[in-house]
């Protein structure tokens, strides 16, 4: 089964600030706090200082072992050790420090339509022309741990039960999984881990 990650409301959200990345990264490579695009950064990366924000729902002022926002990973050091050999195959672990401590920003560099397993029979779409279902084909992607897709302008990422078994090994805080992919805030039917 194919799940939808969300970030967990409960905890604190990384941020990547734009003018940290643009001072950083430079005007090409700049916009990577606000491109979800499956583009490489390893080659010009250069360690960029992340933030931890509450949204609106947050109830806690703790930071998590993962966070999602924006079609990225945090990475604690506590999940890079869960996640390491399963994930360097579907992407980039690009490091990063915050204030009380270090990680890394997972990058996913594969996407559904890589591997030409957007399922055009599951798609749908409302009045107004936002997505409001879609599915993949499970045996194109049985290769991959985590991947992305064009269909949500790769701001959503999903995942393999495979993946969701080490998240719950490793008892690793916030993100949940959702089992309705289109739906990027994860209400109603949300598996809280």
């Amino acid at each position: 089964m194919i799940y939808r990650i969300i970030h967990n409301n409960k905890y604190l959200m990384h941020v990547v600030p734009p003018i940290e990345s643009m001072n950083k990264l430079g005007e090409q490579y700049g916009t990577f706090a606000f491109n979800a695009e499956p583009l490489s950064y390893k080659n010009v990366w250069k360690s960029l200082v992340i933030e931890f924000q509450p949204s609106d729902k947050t109830t806690t002022d703790i930071i998590p072992d993962i966070s999602e926002n924006f079609g990225r990973l945090f990475i604690s050091e506590k999940a890079y050790q869960a996640f390491n050999n399963i994930l360097a195959e579907c992407g980039e672990f690009l490091p990063v420090t915050y204030d009380g401590g270090q990680g890394y920003i997972f990058n996913p560099l594969v996407s559904a339509e890589q591997h030409n397993a957007v399922d055009d029979k599951l798609l749908s779409y409302d009045q107004y022309g936002n997505l409001e279902h879609l599915g993949f084909i499970e045996e194109r992607l049985k290769n991959v741990s985590i991947f992305k897709s064009k269909l949500d302008t790769y701001k959503g990422i999903f995942c393999f039960e495979d993946f969701m078994k080490v998240y719950e090994k490793a008892k690793l805080t916030g993100i949940s999984f959702h089992p309705d992919l289109a739906n990027p805030i994860g209400k109603n039917c949300q598996v809280e881990q």
